[in-house]
């Protein structure tokens, strides 16, 4: 009875009416974009290359929730996006060079359709370079430009999961850091990213996909979330025999790198 007293009075005042406008514009926007977004090549062109990309590819897919996001709330902006989408792989992918210089193996975990990957052949030219991510386009689309191979499961030397970790539920998060320590071989390195802790871990619905319902091969929303982690919730999480170090850089600009390290073997 209250709930619909509400809508009554917002209705008579017109809340309602400006509130159930608002919804109609943007499903009609969203319909928009869905009907864009089959008509765009696979491959963006990019109207500006920043410079120092001599031997990276530059391949952006138009899925690429990591490119199309700040692109869109940015009005547009192609020149800093670009800027900040290309440094932010390149800064990364540097931070793991210096953590681990020569793995025989490694793995981009929840590799999307690389932001950090397509800087990892110049980085580390002589290692086996493995991807892995829900969506199987992202994993073929790294495959197809710069040969990252479809990672099952083998054991590899350095790990990294950047802002993969920032989308995962706290009991799911719980399950892959198991899953990705495992995978480490004796002195092996896990580099994740993560907001900054917080007070109490918390979960919230936006995301970079669920602000694009445009975008194809979508993960579900109830499994895609925005997580912050408190710092006592994260290290509950880390198994003996690892050891868990930040580092001094921050993932583009705005979330800490974390350095999960597994020990050698005594003897």
């Amino acid at each position: 009875m209250l709930k619909r007293l509400q809508r009554w009075i917002q209705n008579k005042s017109g809340i309602g009416e400006n509130r159930d406008a608002l919804d109609i514009m943007r499903r009609r926007v969203d319909a928009l974009a869905a009907v864009q977004q089959q008509h765009l090549p696979e491959e963006l062109a990019l109207p500006w290359i920043p410079d120092g990309l001599h031997g990276i590819s530059t391949a952006i897919h138009r899925a690429d929730a990591m490119f199309r996001y700040p692109l869109s709330v940015s009005g547009g902006s192609w020149h800093r996006v670009a800027q900040e989408y290309f440094d932010t792989g390149r800064e990364l992918a540097e931070t793991l060079k210096r953590v681990n210089p020569a793995p025989k193996a490694l793995l981009d975990f929840g590799c999307g359709y690389g932001r950090v990957g397509r800087f990892l052949p110049q980085a580390f030219p002589e290692s086996q370079r493995w991807a892995y991510d829900p969506k199987g386009g992202a994993v073929a689309f790294q495959q197809a430009h710069w040969g990252a191979q479809p990672w099952n499961g083998q054991p590899v030397d350095l790990i990294v999961a950047g802002s993969v970790f920032t989308h995962l539920r706290p009991e799911r998060a719980a399950s892959e850091l198991q899953l990705l320590t495992q995978a480490l071989r004796p002195g092996g390195t896990l580099v994740v990213t993560l907001h900054d802790f917080a007070p109490q871990t918390s979960v919230h619905a936006l995301t970079e996909e669920s602000a694009l319902p445009e975008l194809e091969e979508q993960i579900s929303a109830s499994e895609y979330v925005s997580v912050h982690f408190s710092e006592a919730d994260w290290n509950q999480q880390i198994p003996h025999g690892y050891t868990c170090i930040r580092q001094t850089e921050r993932f583009g600009g705005t979330q800490q790198i974390l350095v999960i390290r597994r020990a050698e073997p005594i003897g």
